[in-house]
């Protein structure tokens, strides 16, 4: 069988396996491989490193769309000096997510402005990057 022909048979197969990424990136993972003289051991777990990590990226995107935040905010982007009466330690404690492990729930309480919009958000784009399913309830 020809380059050519080998290399249609093997795009056609990813598709029909929903191999995203393994369709994107074999043609330059093939040839850094030749290049590079790697194994084929390793050119396999290349593919497969990037088939996993786009799902990953996809499950993320899809569990944020399907959240409807109004706006997607990390817990980078908040403004400490405006949380007054907030313990940084424990908004960190929050950020790793042990909470919904133990299936506990959190209130955040305060002011119009006092940024619990912000901080829901940003802990449910944290678990949904930890790739972890939550139900969040905002009520006014």
């Amino acid at each position: 069988m020809s380059n050519a022909a080998s290399e249609a048979v093997i795009q056609e197969y990813c598709r029909e396996l929903k191999l995203a990424a393994v369709v994107r990136d074999y043609p330059g993972l093939c040839r850094r491989a030749r290049d590079g003289g790697w194994a084929y051991e390793d050119l396999l777990r290349e593919l497969l490193e990037a088939e996993v990590t786009n799902r990953h990226q996809s499950t993320a995107r899809r569990l944020l769309r399907e959240a409807r935040f109004p706006d997607i905010k990390t817990l980078d982007q908040l403004d400490w000096s405006a949380l007054k009466g907030v313990s940084r330690p424990k908004l960190m404690e929050l950020a790793s997510c042990e909470f919904i492990a133990r299936a506990e729930d959190v209130i955040l309480a305060g002011p119009i402005g006092s940024g619990k919009t912000h901080v829901a958000i940003a802990l449910g784009v944290e678990a949904t990057r930890r790739r972890l399913k939550v139900h969040f309830t905002c009520k006014t």
